[in-house]
């Protein structure tokens, strides 16, 4: 029942953002891929696909229908092939997990299969085919999947069980004598400790620094990151990290769930449509990225300066925890 809650608002999402939009579409970031397209901006990825009439079809109808039917198997198969090339972050694309897992394949194309498609994107061309676009959403069932999977995969093997020892004839002595018992040991005696020795006192570690009262908290409504200039590569899993690389944003106060309904982040190409977009509300928080992560170029560096800004927001209860984070890239 939750599935198919979520399927219908996915479907629902799809078709709000397909006909609304109008808050900047020239700033979409938006990745070409074969037959499809990445929508970062939405969240949203289409695939296009065709289908031609059967000669052998009974009359016009049927043929359409047929028609319509090989176009919608054409356009998801089309779909599912560029789900593998989305990235999950910098270094990982969901072609990586749907390659070593079988259930994970079952799951992306089930969820491939309840795509939605784009009703006012269908064409009826002059020779009886049609060509339609499908559309599915990444947020929701699929993000909940990529949240689920492990960590790290186990690269060790485990080691070989010993050979079986050949069958050996029992002896005389084991025949006539009884095992023998095994002769506890008592534990030998602790030291006496002098009385002018004390034990040494272990230095206390540094309390962590609390956090700020929430109605101490300037009336910030959502977080805008600019990293243009810096190459940063749009992906389902961002990081923000500050200077020394503790993580400000995507940390454990990020509900799974919520990050699965809604996604961490969206991505804008130019700044004030990131500032005004409704998912960061009327007075957005908007700091400069200082650089990308070398190892991994959806992670996104803050300067101290700009990190002391966001830390006071990274518990519960602020915007963060609702994901109200937009990113701007070149």
């Amino acid at each position: 029942m939750k599935r198919t809650i979520a399927g219908l608002l996915g479907s629902f999402i799809i078709l709000v953002f397909w006909t609304g939009g109008s808050w900047a579409d020239q700033a979409e970031v938006i990745e070409t891929i074969g037959s499809g397209e990445i929508n970062w901006s939405k969240g949203i990825i289409t695939a296009k696909g065709s289908g031609a009439p059967p000669k052998k079809a009974k009359n016009i109808a049927q043929a359409r229908l047929m028609a319509e039917r090989a176009a919608l198997t054409d356009a998801r198969r089309n779909l599912l092939e560029l789900l593998k090339g989305v990235r999950v972050d910098a270094t990982t694309y969901v072609e990586n997990h749907i390659a070593k897992s079988d259930e994970i394949r079952l799951q992306a194309e089930g969820l491939i299969q309840g795509s939605t498609e784009i009703k006012k994107m269908r064409r009826y061309l002059s020779d009886g085919a049609i060509e339609v676009t499908v559309a599915m959403n990444l947020s929701g069932d699929f993000l909940a999947l990529m949240f689920s999977l492990p960590k790290a995969l186990p690269t060790t093997k485990p080691p070989a069980s010993p050979l079986p020892l050949a069958p050996q004839k029992p002896s005389e002595s084991t025949l006539t004598f009884p095992p023998e018992k095994k002769v506890e040991v008592p534990p030998a005696e602790k030291p006496e400790v002098r009385a002018e020795e004390k034990p040494a006192i272990k230095p206390e570690s540094p309390k962590p620094e609390s956090k700020p009262l929430l109605a101490d908290l300037p009336p910030y409504t959502g977080l805008v990151v600019d990293t243009r200039g810096l190459n940063m590569r749009a992906a389902l899993i961002p990081k923000v990290l500050d200077d020394k690389g503790l993580e400000l944003y995507q940390g454990m106060y990020v509900p799974p769930g919520k990050a699965a309904q809604s996604g961490l982040a969206l991505y804008s190409k130019d700044l004030t449509a990131a500032q005004t977009n409704p998912r960061v509300g009327k007075n957005p928080l908007t700091v400069k990225g200082f650089k990308v992560n070398p190892g991994n170029p959806s992670d996104i560096i803050l300067s101290s300066e700009e990190a002391k800004r966001v830390s006071p927001f990274t518990q519960k209860g602020t915007f963060l925890e609702e994901c109200k984070v937009m990113i701007v890239i070149d």
